[in-house]
């Protein structure tokens, strides 16, 4: 294959994105193009998906359209790409070792730092996110189930484990009978199964 060329699977995907993002502005009070934008969106997904490697070539076609974004000054298609880049590596199921696609990711969202708000903290979010799948491959993932069942993370120690219950751990006491006290007969010797009975007034000297 020539440098430069493109493999029809790539093709199929670099369609189904600019599907995705064509028609989307701001200026467009119609929501009529609504119901075709969920199917594109499902479209992409549902090519995307058949594939683990598929993930990685919408990754390097949603950097590419980023870029082109920049150079042009589209603003509204920031937030539509920055959406499905986050989305998309959700639903990544690995990255090779050698793969430097955040770094690359991290590089390209790192010059929208400048533009007005909200693009500035979208992107400041997206670097955030991107960071922390950098230091742990999968947390952000793992955070979303945990928050969507209800779960805690624990914030002092790794934030990798999930706090299933907030009781304390119960200290192990000693036993020992109380004054005017004797075991009943035929009871155990572990302090779980101990009980005392009180001694009648009269036979306490």
């Amino acid at each position: 294959m020539q440098p430069g060329a493109t493999t029809c699977t790539e093709d199929r995907i670099q369609h189904a994105l600019d599907r995705c993002l064509h028609g989307l502005s701001l200026s467009r009070c119609s929501t009529s193009w609504s119901a075709g934008l969920c199917l594109n969106c499902w479209s992409l997904q549902e090519l995307v998906s058949r594939d683990p490697g598929h993930f990685l070539i919408l990754l390097e076609q949603i950097l590419q359209k980023t870029r082109e974004v920049q150079e042009k000054g589209t603003y509204d298609l920031l937030a539509p790409l920055a959406l499905l880049f986050y989305s998309t590596v959700l639903c990544t199921p690995h990255f090779p070792p050698d793969s430097d696609l955040l770094l690359k990711a991290a590089r390209t969202y790192h010059r929208f730092l400048t533009w007005p708000v909200p693009y500035c903290s979208i992107c400041q979010e997206l670097l955030t996110f991107i960071d922390a799948e950098l230091k742990a491959p999968g947390i952000s993932y793992q955070r979303l189930g945990g928050a969507e069942q209800g779960l805690s993370i624990r914030s002092h120690r790794s934030s990798t484990v999930w706090k299933t219950s907030s009781r304390r751990p119960r200290r192990h006491r000693s036993w020992r009978p109380a004054s005017g006290t004797r075991p009943r007969p035929g009871s155990g010797s572990g302090p779980s199964c101990r009980r005392w009975e009180r001694k009648p007034a009269s036979l306490v000297s």
